[in-house]
């Protein structure tokens, strides 16, 4: 595997997991649980952005073959 593909699929990894924590059902209830604050590390918006420049990036490497 080429470099920029292992980085566009560490990115796309890292944008859904954002994504997924801010909606899903587990998300809302540990944060129910727990008394401290909200500790998201990284926000929706880089969650976003990770997952599009990821996918890009793939299709990029793929058009260049």
């Amino acid at each position: 595997m080429r470099t920029a593909t292992v980085v566009g699929i560490i990115l796309i990894g890292i944008g859904v997991m954002s994504l997924a924590y801010l909606t899903s059902p587990v998300g809302f209830l540990l944060q129910g649980t727990f008394n401290h604050q909200k500790m998201n590390l990284v926000p929706p918006i880089l969650g976003g952005v990770a997952l599009i420049s990821g996918i890009a990036l793939l299709v990029a490497v793929q058009v260049r073959k």
